[in-house]
């Protein structure tokens, strides 16, 4: 009950904050106004994911003084949040060259591996694959990645909000289940404070997170799953299953990019959750049909968490499904 308590009141900051943050905006003229990558046609309030970022803090911050959580863990990610959340401040309000951008994102990347003990091991079924050091700098690339590619999927109403709270929802759930309680009441106070951002940012948007917003959850999803991994509470691959939809989009979008010669820094609309939202002339039905397919995703993510053995299995149907709906994607908006 404490735990849901805290949840609420980071769910309840958060939707206090958006809206103090969307008049404040909108009185200082501080807008996202519609570019080549943008999928909105008018000037909208920017900056909401700080509202996140607060609410998030304050939920940490209760967890701690109530030892729902692990003090260290909650050290390690608040730090970690505020680096990422400055520096997304500073691209939202005057623009950050992408090299200095990258150069923050990878050290706090290295700074919470090394802090968490980096990724020794992966857990494949019932078996744990040793990595060494070469787990390690795959946490690093896998943090520095998902910063960005919630950056990089964060293009129409709601998509990204909705995304990580089911992400976070189902990781807090199944952490529960493992009897992972520090992690499980983490993931559960973040997906709170998402969810009161989205109250604001469901289609028709009233306010965007920005780079502050997205950057900061892109950092927590991968740094959770590192640490959950870890302790042997829910497999990383779970995570990466629940995930997929994002992972593949945005990874899949910037190779086919890179192959066209293309910056990966340039402005666009490429992203098949953006050629669909198009073709439908839809943000809320792109955002209700991507929330059913990670809802299957999450299935699997659970069939995988329950029975080891089916952890591979799952992973495997995760990838056929979601290169189905690419591929699905490609015939009816093609790139």
């Amino acid at each position: 009950m404490l735990t849901l308590l805290i949840a609420a009141i980071s769910g309840g900051s958060s939707y206090i904050l958006t809206a103090a943050m969307r008049a404040y905006a909108q009185r200082h003229d501080l807008l996202d106004r519609p570019n080549a990558r943008s999928s909105h046609t008018t000037p909208t309030p920017r900056g909401g994911g700080i509202a996140i970022v607060v609410a998030t803090l304050i939920g940490f911050a209760l967890s701690a003084l109530t030892n729902i959580s692990d003090t260290r863990e909650l050290v390690v990610l608040a730090i970690g949040t505020v680096v990422i959340g400055a520096i997304g401040i500073m691209d939202d309000s005057r623009g950050v060259k992408a090299a200095p951008r990258l150069a923050v994102h990878a050290a706090v990347a290295i700074w919470t591996v090394v802090m968490l003990n980096g990724l020794p091991t992966l857990q494949i079924g019932r078996d744990y694959v040793q990595l060494g050091i070469t787990g390690s700098a795959l946490a690093v690339l896998g943090i520095v990645w998902s910063i960005n590619l919630f950056n990089f999927m964060d293009g129409i109403d709601g998509l990204a909000g909705s995304q990580a709270v089911f992400v976070f929802g189902t990781a807090a759930a199944l952490l529960f289940w493992r009897g992972d309680h520090s992690l499980g009441a983490i993931s559960l106070c973040v997906s709170g404070s998402i969810a009161g951002f989205l109250a604001w940012n469901w289609p028709p948007a009233k306010i965007f997170m920005g780079d502050v917003g997205s950057g900061v959850i892109g950092y927590l999803v991968a740094a959770v799953a590192i640490a959950s991994e870890n302790r042997r509470s829910v497999p990383l691959l779970a995570f990466v299953i629940v995930a997929g939809l994002f992972i593949a989009d945005a990874t899949v979008t910037l190779l086919r990019r890179r192959a066209r010669g293309e910056r990966p820094t340039e402005a666009h609309r490429q992203h098949a959750y953006q050629r669909l939202s198009r073709v439908w002339n839809s943000h809320r039905k792109v955002t209700v049909a991507a929330l059913a397919a990670t809802a299957f995703l999450a299935l699997l993510a659970t069939a995988g968490t329950v029975k080891n053995e089916l952890l591979l299995p799952a992973f495997c149907v995760a990838c056929v499904f979601v290169a189905a709906l690419i591929l699905t994607i490609e015939r009816r908006a093609p790139m």
